[in-house]
Parts: C-alpha cells; structure tokens; sequence
C-alpha cells in the first residue's frame, strides 16, 4: 500500500517480485558472502561492505555508520512519503560456527556462526523489487534500509535509534527466519543486559589461602543469589547468565571474575525494578568476599509494541505471493 494525494492506492507487488527473480544470483550470491564470513556484534565490517557496495549498484544513496553505529547502514532511495524503513540485522554467534550441511560440522579455526545471512539479505531483496516497483508505477516514496548490527547482542537498533537514525519513519518493517511465514503479533520481552566485574586478591589456593579474596567466590555467590531472586520476580521476569571469565587455574585463587547477565520481561518497569535487585545481589556478593565490584552495563532496550493493522497488511501482501 502507498499513500497518493491522500488516499491508499493498492500496490499487487508483480514487477518487485520480477525484479527480485532477475537479481536472484546477486541477492543469493551477498547472502552466501555473510554465511562464509561470520563476524561478532559490532563488528560486521565485511558485511557491511559487501551490503553497502550492492546498494550503491543499485542506485541507493548509502550512508554508513548510521545513528553513530560504525558498522550500521542506512541506505536511502527515492523522496517524499509515505518513508518506508526496511530493518536487516547482522551479527553472529560465539560456537555456532557451520559447514553447509544438515549434520554438524564447525568449520576449523572459525569461531563464530551465522543465522542472520537470511535476515539481512531478505531485507536487501526486498528494497530492491521495491524500488523497481516505485520506478515502472510512478509511485511516491522514499525507501529506507537498515543494516542493524549487533541483533544478538539486543543492543543494535536500540543504538541507532538514540544516534537518531530512524527518525523520520512512517513506518518500519522487518523479517526474521522462521519454520513458518507469518505476519506475526507476537511480543518481544524488554531486556538489560550487564557485565559484573570482580576484583579480588591472588593467592596460592593451597599454601596460603587465607591471603587470597576470591572473584570467582563473588561471581558464585552472585549467581547464587540471583538464583533465589527468580522465586520472587513476577513470573514473565526471564534471568539468564553465563560466566565469562573465572580464573586460569585451580590452584590460583582468582583474582578477577566476569559473569554477564541478561534481564527480560515484557515491560520496562519490571525489567529495571528487577535489574535494580540485581544489582543489589552482586554487592553483598562483593563484601561478603571482600572484592571489588565494577558493573558494566551494556545496554537494554523496551518490549515491543505491536501493530495489528500493518501486520494484517503483510499477512494480505504475503498471502498474494506466487507458491512455488
């Protein structure tokens, strides 16, 4: 649907469906490129590059690290509204790294994984059969596509948008991978997500144990604690955690000690209340060790809100989609 001179014209999607078929082999040869490379949140910069050069081939003005994100893309076609925003996202994952295969099978000395060459690929297809709908209709409107870093990470979008790089948006869109197509109206928990970092005194563990505070002793009991929190939390609060850094050697009383923690729920509010108790957690965890506390907090964002009239407008779009 396009807004003209005040009223919804009906757009049946033909000529992008056709452009996107013409431009298969380019569309899947960008999405193989980001499956062979996978790179950690915030640090997509092959991604980027080989994203940004297909858009500006295909007549995009491309700009990159968008809203202060370096590895962020926004890539802007055509003028007036309605001004459409089309969200890909890339990152990958630590330990999912993959051959093409239906088995497991890592690929040697590649120690991260993709799940989103799909995801931002899609999007890139899409903004392309769009814009050369927009060209042969004459039609209003200006494209807008994002390449959101750092999805996994659930920090990304929030980022850009506070560098306001979806400001001026009528309306956003995305895509993700699923067993199933669906416009669906599900719900997105809100989420923190934060690094407690502690700092003790070494020692050796046998020979003079009495001398050693233990960061790993705090980071234990931060977990501990946080595991009779989840009795009282209301029951959407979600609690996840794993330790990041917990000494070198048994004999060693270590020193420093990492654990990241991942706070959700479906609103804000219980989000920040419970990460607030948290947090209150990790300080009795540091005194009662006698080490120090350094929380790094890494970002959060809301629970989604969701748009039943435009998820019913991609339901009819989808349903008008040729079944191969």
């Amino acid at each position: 649907y396009f807004l003209k001179e005040g009223t919804f014209e009906y757009m049946t999607g033909q000529i992008a469906i056709e452009e996107i078929e013409r431009k298969r082999q380019k569309i899947d040869s960008l999405s193989q490129y980001i499956w062979n490379h996978p790179e950690a949140g915030f640090k997509e910069y092959k991604a980027q590059e080989k994203v940004a050069d297909l858009l500006r081939e295909e007549g995009f003005q491309v700009e990159t690290g968008a809203g202060g994100v370096p590895t962020a893309i926004k890539a802007v076609y055509g003028s007036g509204h309605p001004v459409m925003g089309f969200l890909g996202e890339f990152d990958a994952l630590p330990g999912l790294s993959q051959k093409v295969s239906v088995n497991k099978e890592p690929v040697e000395g590649q120690p991260y994984g993709h799940g989103h060459n799909l995801l931002c690929s899609a999007h890139v297809a899409g903004v392309i059969g769009l814009k050369e709908e927009m060209i042969q209709r004459n039609l209003p409107g200006t494209i807008v596509f994002y390449a959101c870093p750092g999805e996994e990470l659930l920090t990304g979008k929030p980022l850009m948008a506070k560098g306001g790089a979806f400001e001026g948006l009528d309306v956003a869109v995305n895509f993700h991978p699923n067993k199933i197509n669906e416009a669906t109206v599900g719900v997105s928990t809100a989420v923190n997500s934060a690094k407690f970092h502690f700092y003790g005194k070494a020692s050796h563990a046998a020979n003079a144990p009495e001398n050693g505070r233990s960061a790993l002793d705090a980071v234990e009991l931060t977990d501990i604690g946080a595991n009779y929190l989840r009795e009282h939390v209301p029951s959407d609060v979600r609690i996840h955690y794993t330790i990041v850094d917990g000494g070198v050697a048994p004999n060693i009383v270590p020193d420093k000690a990492v654990v990241w923690y991942y706070m959700r729920a479906f609103s804000r509010e219980v989000v920040e209340n419970v990460y607030e108790r948290l947090v209150k957690v990790a300080k009795g965890a540091a005194m009662m060790t006698e080490t120090e506390l350094e929380i790094e907090f890494l970002g959060g964002c809301y629970n989604t809100q969701n748009n039943h009239v435009l998820a019913g407008v991609v339901a009819e779009a989808m349903n008008e989609i040729p079944q191969e």
